[in-house]
């Protein structure tokens, strides 16, 4: 509903923003990327790994904010209390007669990415699903400096719960793999002497 609303903002209609968002990536030369709706929900929203981390290298370089703000949070409630209508009183709900026309409490929801304050330096990115991708993973880990990022698609799972059990044992081979293996050289003749 959220990137709906925010299509409708923005543009005025969900057409005008998909050609925004597909002249983004057009300019950004992912294209594999193609966009056909904002939810991310359409089997016909599409794009490969390869650009799935391309594009969430420029989001990072673009945004290295983003991460702290919202990607790396445990947990968000909403409505906040500062959000609410003029007289609504933020507080417990009554639900005994069904749906209200307000809502008047927050609603917490946790960040689905599994492997926050389990992996080493773990700080996002982005999980996804749905039947026709499986269980996605676009993860971003950071230790001494040093920054990896993965993204996994097609996860196997027949629910939720095997989905993230995939998703914690891909991520975390990918990340301890690129921080036991790789590393950032700066200085050309460091690098030199240790492969001489």
């Amino acid at each position: 509903d959220a990137a709906y609303a925010l299509a409708y903002t923005v543009c005025g209609s969900m057409e005008e923003f998909v050609e925004r968002m597909n002249e983004v990536a057009y300019n950004a030369g992912l294209t594999h990327t193609h966009f056909v709706e904002s939810s991310g929900y359409s089997e016909e929203n599409v794009t490969t790994a390869r650009e799935m981390a391309a594009f969430c290298r420029l989001y990072l370089s673009e945004h290295p904010d983003s991460l702290e703000r919202f990607h790396s949070v445990p947990s968000f409630t909403y409505p906040k209390e500062k959000n609410m209508a003029p007289g609504d009183v933020y507080g417990a709900q009554d639900w005994s007669n069904g749906y209200t026309e307000h809502i008047t409490m927050g609603i917490t929801q946790s960040n689905t990415n599994p492997l926050l304050g389990k992996l080493e330096g773990c700080d996002g990115l982005k999980t996804g699903y749905i039947d026709e991708s499986g269980y996605n993973l676009a993860l971003t880990a950071k230790r001494n400096g040093t920054r990896f990022l993965s993204v996994t698609m097609k996860g196997p799972g027949r629910n939720s719960s095997e989905g993230q059990k995939g998703r914690i044992q891909d991520g975390t081979l990918l990340m301890e793999t690129a921080f036991s293996t790789f590393g950032d050289f700066t200085d050309l003749q460091a690098v030199k002497s240790y492969f001489m």
